[in-house]
């Protein structure tokens, strides 16, 4: 044969092996040589189980992929997303038992499937769901119903997984949870440290929801926490912070409930900086009288009606002593109280006892000492001294220094009458150290009588108008800057001392007062 025609002929043979598909075997031309075409390869009908297999392995990882597999795909879509969002980051693993094949000429058969999910915290769902499917158009098929997913639901339903949660919490007062944000900072975190994680572990449900109504399958009971309840007053504590905010200089509120000694409120602005109410020690200035005056009544130098000079200035022993621009030749106890009368005061103290006052101090908790679980604390410290020494400390001045924790107690003192017991969380109680039984009652009608009178008719009688308030204002020489001002008392049974940084008078702390008791 020629070249030209052979050639041909295997051409032409090529050209005849892409027409024909599916046919093997030999094509022949006359002279030429044998050429074999093969067959496309024809993919093998899936059984039943490998169909069931790849629905429910994409069954929740691609709900609309796992769809078409079964007979029909909208409808399972849908149910299939109900259930994953409804199970949450839960994981699902499901396993078609071994089946016996059908016979050839089947159109329908039923599978087995163990079906397992692992839910957040390890907890775990087992059950079986029976797959049945069907064949048409020569495919299987799963044929669709909302049992493939679980053997009781039902069109419209949904698997769902949700939390059981804990019990324990950090509570406030008035029995709504406390937050962030609720108290100082500083506080919230020793409280938090203190107390440490008291929600308990959460448990979970996991069930059916249909409608309105959750039908429970399976559930672990969450394991309830310690509850905890944080003495702040939220009401008053926000009375107390804004009282204090509305202040330019470094300012504090300290409240406690007097017959009970739980702290009420700790409020401090964002310009007292360095130290907080609970720690931050300052000259008390004339609240310091509060304590004085008891000393003095207790040691037989005066009581409440004894006529007492109050001279504009005095020396005492070698201090020069004055007055707020007043002085009188004689006039009650109760009156140079409520006047504050440094004069008089310097000259009462230089005739106390080295320890009287501090004594008496620590039997209205000023100076004295507790471990308060959530509270890092100190209440101030009053030594004994003579000669100069005691005539300032008398007036509060000198050597003496107390936090607003610690005149809020002496305060608190006054109305209860017995020793504080400082309290910030309930059912944690405070360790008392180097504590003192509480003061003489003899000497408290009067001295309540005379913190009365001082807003009545004394340096806080701008206070005149709150009802049941008592204290005593205090202005206390500051090193190398302005005084710092104090308002110190009671409303009924709200014990609170009030202090304002460089504020050079009472003004501040009595304008802060104001606020606090009508917020």
């Amino acid at each position: 044969m020629e070249q030209k025609t052979r050639r041909w002929i295997l051409i032409g043979g090529a050209l005849a092996t892409t027409a024909v598909v599916g046919v093997a075997g030999a094509l022949l031309w006359p002279g030429s040589r044998s050429v074999v075409v093969a067959d496309a390869p024809v993919k093998p009908v899936e059984t039943p189980a490998q169909v069931a297999t790849s629905f429910l392995t994409r069954a929740f990882s691609g709900p609309a992929s796992a769809a078409v597999f079964t007979d029909a795909p909208a409808a399972a879509t849908t149910a299939l997303e109900a259930s994953k969002a409804g199970m949450s980051t839960s994981a699902y693993q499901a396993t078609v038992a071994a089946a016996e094949p059908p016979a050839a000429d089947a159109t329908t058969t039923e599978l087995t499937a163990s079906v397992t999910w692992t839910m957040p915290g390890a907890g775990v769902l087992k059950y079986d769901v029976k797959v049945p499917m069907t064949r048409a158009g020569g495919a299987w098929k799963v044929h669709w119903t909302p049992t493939v997913i679980h053997p009781q639901l039902t069109e419209g339903a949904s698997l769902t997984y949700r939390k059981a949660l804990a019990e324990g919490a950090l509570l406030g007062r008035d029995g709504k949870p406390l937050t962030q944000g609720t108290v100082p900072d500083g506080l919230y975190k020793t409280i938090t440290a203190t107390v440490g994680d008291v929600k308990g572990t959460d448990g979970w449900e996991v069930g059916i929801t249909a409608g309105g109504a959750f039908t429970v399958l399976d559930t672990k009971k969450a394991e309830g926490g310690e509850k905890i309840t944080v003495t702040i007053d939220p009401a008053r504590q926000a009375a107390a912070q804004a009282a204090v905010d509305a202040l330019p200089q470094g300012a504090a509120i300290v409240a406690i409930e007097a017959s009970t000694s739980e702290i009420l409120a700790v409020a401090q602005n964002k310009a007292l900086s360095g130290t907080n109410p609970f720690v931050g020690r300052y000259a008390p200035g004339s609240t310091m009288k509060i304590v004085t005056a008891a000393a003095v009544m207790n040691a037989g130098l005066v009581q409440s009606g004894t006529a007492v000079p109050c001279p504009a200035t005095a020396t005492i022993g070698t201090r020069r002593i004055s007055n707020a621009d007043f002085g009188h030749a004689s006039l009650p106890f109760h009156t140079a109280f409520a006047l504050s009368c440094n004069t008089t005061f310097g000259d009462l103290g230089s005739k106390l006892d080295p320890n009287a006052l501090p004594d008496m101090a620590k039997r209205f908790g000023l100076g004295a000492d507790w471990a308060i679980p959530g509270a890092e604390t100190n209440t101030g410290k009053v030594p004994p001294a003579t000669g100069d020494q005691r005539v300032e400390n008398s007036f509060g001045q000198g050597n003496v220094v107390a936090s607003p924790f610690g005149m809020a107690l002496v305060a608190a003192t006054v109305v209860s009458g017995k020793t504080p017991k400082p309290t910030l969380l309930r059912g944690k109680p405070s360790e008392p150290n180097d504590v003192a039984a509480g003061p003489p009652a003899a000497v408290l009608p009067p001295l309540r009588a005379m913190m009365r009178e001082v807003v009545t008719a004394g340096t806080a009688k701008q206070l005149a108008g709150i009802p049941g308030l008592a204290g005593k204002t205090g202005t206390a020489e500051a090193s190398g800057g302005e005084a710092h001002g104090w308002f110190v008392g009671y409303q009924n049974n709200v014990a609170f001392a009030v202090v304002v940084e460089k504020a050079g008078s009472s003004q501040s702390a009595l304008n802060a007062t104001a606020a606090f008791l009508k917020g």
